[in-house]
């Protein structure tokens, strides 16, 4: 007998048969609250992230906790990942630290991507939407999902639930009663801008009659001019730039928890059936290749061991002085070590032997990682030698995260390779800590 699941999903079901025929569009009361709400999000959202006015803070405080909300509504009694925790806290404090200015370490381009990021990533948590159920090695394509693939899926999202609000109160207001108040507020509204503009320009034509009624004047001006200042053109091209904004973002709150849980399995098991096809290439080539990275390696160190190691000591190279010693390599090295972790990538995954624990090719990575933390070390006793004697500046610090991320990578690595246990996710969640931390610095 062919069962069909189906599985709820908020006020509306979806079935899990092929030939079934689309369930009706249906919203529950919270969807179509945050349907509306999600107007104001964008518009702010859209005057911080494209009109760049970072100097509205409270603007920033009102679409964090608007999107917070609308988030928390959407998924009202579903469980939340442990982990939604962690990225909420960076959020938090990306957006802590731009609406008091606390950050020294950051601009204000770099905190508006970071903010950008944690609210993404926290919304694709909470919803429990990530590929392997919790952030890892499937980042590529959680990221695709999070900014892409939901929000333009559900894009529409948003005009079916505010059609949906209007036709529950066409549905609940009598005919009559429905077109004689639509025309009565239409009437009122009519009239009280002309009004405003007949009384103004009758105080304008004469300075008794506006001596007279000094108060009314005032009031009709200030009406006048908060109505020009909330529809002058940049407000305009705000709010049309705000619809599409408004869609994406709602696509993303709403279209997380539309989601449904066998279609995240079928991903899934494409992309782990995906990588196992790309295993092709013999352990013995891969371990040829890291070995010619090794040997390169090793006459670096060799040859230019005095120069390498001089910041342990605090002895400078012959015609350099701290800050030129400093500086020179140190980026160069960071790289170095971002081009072995993409050759470490291609090995583990495209290596036939099927077991990353095999000795063929587990010897080499271990080698080109230990390597790697040589290079982190070098790497961060130039720049400690730097701070010793010139302090930190924001750039220092950042290039300190960014030397101790790279270590960190490293050292997980080698546990991941020695134990078999995904280490991935502690490093992301190790780089968005620490980063978060000097957003607060």
């Amino acid at each position: 007998m062919n069962t069909v699941e189906t599985v709820p999903q908020g006020n509306f079901r979806y079935s899990g048969s092929p030939d079934e025929a689309k369930p009706a569009f249906s919203a529950s009361w919270i969807e179509r609250i945050c349907s509306v709400l999600s107007y104001i999000t964008a518009f702010t959202y859209t005057g911080i992230f494209l009109f760049g006015d970072f100097h509205h803070n409270v603007s920033l405080a009102i679409t964090a906790i608007l999107i917070v909300l609308i988030t928390e509504l959407v998924h009202l009694g579903r469980h939340r990942p442990a982990e939604s925790w962690i990225w909420l806290g960076c959020y938090a404090a990306a957006v802590v630290s731009v609406v008091f200015g606390i950050s020294s370490v950051w601009d204000q381009d770099q905190m508006l991507l970071f903010i950008h990021i944690f609210a993404v990533w926290w919304i694709i948590s909470r919803g429990g939407v990530l590929l392997d159920g919790k952030s890892g090695h499937l980042l590529p394509l959680d990221a695709l999902n999070g900014f892409i693939a939901f929000p333009f899926r559900f894009f529409f999202l948003r005009i079916r639930t505010v059609f949906s609000v209007f036709s529950v109160i066409k549905s609940g207001i009598p005919r009559p009663v429905k077109k004689r108040n639509l025309w009565g507020i239409a009437a009122v509204v009519v009239g009280a801008m002309l009004f405003m503009e007949a009384a103004s320009l009758l105080l304008s034509a004469d300075s008794g009659f506006n001596d007279r009624f000094i108060i009314l004047g005032e009031l009709i001006d200030n009406c006048l001019d908060w109505i020009s200042k909330c529809f002058d053109e940049k407000f305009i091209v705000r709010f049309i730039l705000s619809i599409p904004v408004g869609c994406w973002l709602f696509g993303l709150m709403s279209g997380s928890a539309r989601v449904r849980p066998g279609e995240l399995k079928h991903e899934r098991s494409y992309v782990a059936a995906s990588l196992i096809q790309i295993r092709k290439v013999p352990a013995r080539v891969w371990a040829f290749v890291i070995g010619a990275f090794s040997l390169l390696y090793l006459s670096f160190f060799f040859l230019q061991g005095s120069y390498l190691f001089g910041a342990f000591t605090g002895t400078l190279p012959e015609g350099f002085i701290v800050s030129q010693y400093a500086r020179e390599g140190f980026f160069e090295l960071c790289r170095v070590i971002s081009v072995n972790f993409s050759l470490l990538w291609f090995v583990t995954r495209t290596t036939n032997d099927g077991s990353e624990g095999s000795s063929v090719s587990l010897v080499p990575c271990l080698v080109l990682l230990a390597e790697s933390i040589v290079f982190a070390v070098i790497a961060f006793s130039k720049l400690f030698l730097y701070i010793r004697c010139f302090g930190f500046t924001p750039l220092r610090l950042q290039s300190t995260w960014l030397v101790c991320l790279c270590f960190a990578g490293c050292v997980l690595w080698i546990y991941q390779l020695l134990t078999g246990k995904p280490a991935f996710r502690k490093w992301m969640i190790f780089g968005a800590v620490t980063l978060s931390a000097l957003c607060l610095i």
